[in-house]
């Protein structure tokens, strides 16, 4: 079996994944619901949610940037290439993401509280770039999901037709 990630590598993994997903899924509910109390509930776990991801994602970078085992010797380079950009942008979008939404909470009208326990101020009302923070935080959220569906199909693959191990390197 090729040489496992290190351990606290595996466990931010596994931890920011519910995260993410969760994030993912409470916009999309936020998004189909009316404005008033509903609406700022799901928006206040959905902020929690990304900002636990933002800041588990800096000791996940930290030993990221340390390096990782390398594949087989025997992955093809279009493999190797592939799984390098699957990979850079899955953490494109996991930095892209929280910095989108709280520049767009910033820049917007109104101080927004985070299910009580602590208030994203509006620093300056801006509507220019709260509504263009918006634009992109909704793009990188729709390239999440294809980049997620890339990474699930590519860890199936590897540990159900390949067999070769690559898909146990993260497991816990």
């Amino acid at each position: 079996m090729p040489n496992r990630y290190p351990l606290p590598l595996i466990l931010l993994h596994w931890l920011i994944l519910p995260l993410m997903v969760g994030a993912f899924i409470l916009g999309e509910v936020m998004e189909d619901l009316p404005r008033g109390d509903g609406r700022m509930s799901v928006m206040g776990w959905h902020i929690l949610a990304g900002l636990s991801m933002a800041a588990l994602l800096v000791p996940r970078l930290v030993i990221r940037l340390r390096g990782v085992p390398p594949l087989p010797a025997a992955t093809s380079a279009l493999e190797l290439w592939l799984a390098r950009l699957t990979h850079l942008g899955l953490y494109a979008v996991m930095l892209v993401l929280p910095a989108t939404g709280l520049v767009s909470i910033l820049a917007g009208k109104r101080t927004v509280s985070v299910l009580g326990l602590f208030d994203l101020p509006s620093l300056a009302s801006l509507p220019w770039l709260h509504e263009a923070m918006e634009e992109i935080h909704e793009g990188a959220a729709k390239l999440f999901l294809l980049l997620l569906a890339l990474h699930v199909v590519a860890a199936l693959w590897h540990a159900l037709i390949r067999r070769d191990g690559i898909f146990r390197r993260i497991l816990p």
